[in-house]
């Protein structure tokens, strides 16, 4: 059985995805755990020939017996993978099925391995009775919600995905793409985003402005004719350059007369590299003018790291922020864990409908353990979103619709 001792998440709150009514049913049976246990097929290691949704469609119907006889759940996730959710279920009755579904593979490499061995690929069991089985396999599922999320969001337009042009990003463009990104100019496609502070009857105020790239002109810029988005992992891959780029650009600016605070959202790795640590050089007396984000995808990743980054980072006088927390990633984690300086939580219409008490519940609880002060709403679409948060006592915003606050309060001198 998996074991872990990492601190256990479940973001994914924009999705109704498989994975999202999976991780309802974990907390559900948070509780009570007694007689549950979990298959998770990983069927996404197939090869991409194997790995068709009629062949995954073919496997999930292997399970049908099994639904309908006994008290098990069948999620089929974003990545391929299928996940058994099984309660007071003989293991006999599971081991045959699973042969079964192995067999339909069976020339494919993933299931070279035999049944239940040690490094067996393509099946891991949980016993979600122990502990340690259930916090390892909710970050897994954390993990792959969080990847799905990133797949619907570039689908729906979140990330200009559908707006780039050309041909999708594949591992042969990568070498030219990174050459050109070393040489090209970008300091002038670097943008802002202002996050500030507003209190009833005060006069805003801003807490820092986060720097980034601009990616629709990047591409303009350097690959006209690829769609930088059309693959996720090549695109990550892309970034860490992106990093160093943004780094070396932002180490030539005057820290001494800058009179605002900046952000830059950063890979945890480039944190840890070479190009980090010469910034510091240009920028480290001015410390305590930047805030550092990492996102918490790359924090449950690697744990290890992120807390090697964090306290190098915070004796060297850097703010660190967590972002990427959203309402479902509430209910099970408690981000005043992570020890950061402050925490970005992305707004979401969970927050404010009907059936939001529970999530009003966790965020007053986060507000409480990370201190009002440490906490920005993020993605404020309207002055709605502003209005709840102040109840809760938050008082920092970033998004769109601070934006043409942030603007108005300029041309008012209030700001």
């Amino acid at each position: 059985m998996a074991q872990t001792g990492t601190v256990m998440t479940f973001p994914g709150s924009e999705s109704t995805s498989e994975e999202t009514q999976l991780l309802t049913r974990l907390r559900f049976i948070e509780n009570d755990r007694s007689g549950h246990y979990v298959v998770h097929v990983h069927l996404s290691a197939l090869r991409a020939s194997n790995r068709k949704p009629h062949f995954i469609n073919i496997a999930a119907k292997t399970f049908d017996d099994l639904q309908n006889n006994f008290d098990v759940s069948l999620f089929k996730l974003d990545n391929a993978d299928l996940v058994l959710l099984c309660k007071d279920v003989p293991v006999e009755e599971i081991d045959p099925v699973i042969h079964k579904t192995r067999q339909l593979f069976s020339e494919d490499p993933l299931t070279s391995s035999e049944d239940g061995s040690i490094d067996d690929r393509f099946s891991t069991w949980y016993d979600l009775v122990q502990q340690g089985d259930f916090v390892s396999f909710v970050e897994n599922i954390n993990l792959l919600s969080e990847q799905a999320l990133d797949r619907q969001r570039k689908a729906n337009g979140m990330l200009a995905a559908n707006s780039l042009p050309g041909a999708v990003l594949v591992p042969g463009h990568i070498a030219d793409i990174i050459l050109k990104l070393q040489s090209v100019e970008i300091e002038d496609i670097i943008h802002s985003q202002t996050a500030v502070v507003i209190r009833p009857g005060a006069t805003g105020s801003v807490l820092f402005c986060e720097q980034f790239v601009t990616m629709t002109e990047l591409q303009k810029r350097i690959a006209p004719e690829i769609n930088l988005f059309g693959s996720h992992w090549l695109f990550q891959y892309l970034t860490e350059t992106i990093d160093r780029r943004l780094l070396g650009a932002i180490g030539q600016r005057d820290f001494e007369s800058m009179s605002d605070s900046i952000s830059m959202n950063l890979n945890i790795s480039t944190v840890l590299g070479r190009e980090f640590q010469h910034f510091h050089q240009q920028a480290g007396a001015y410390s305590a003018k930047i805030v550092i984000e990492l996102q918490l995808i790359d924090v449950f990743s690697e744990m290890s790291a992120f807390a090697d980054a964090r306290d190098m980072l915070q004796e060297n006088g850097y703010r660190v922020l967590i972002d990427g927390l959203n309402p479902l990633s509430l209910q099970f984690f408690d981000p005043a864990l992570l020890e950061s300086d402050l925490i970005k939580v992305n707004w979401g219409p969970e927050f404010n409908n009907e059936e939001s008490g529970s999530r009003v519940e966790d965020m007053a609880q986060v507000v409480k353990n990370v201190g009002k002060d440490s906490v920005i709403l993020g993605r404020v679409d309207s002055e709605d979103a502003v209005i709840w948060a102040l109840t809760l006592g938050i008082s920092r915003f970033q998004g769109y619709y601070i934006d043409t606050l942030v603007k108005a309060m300029v041309a008012k001198g209030i700001i």
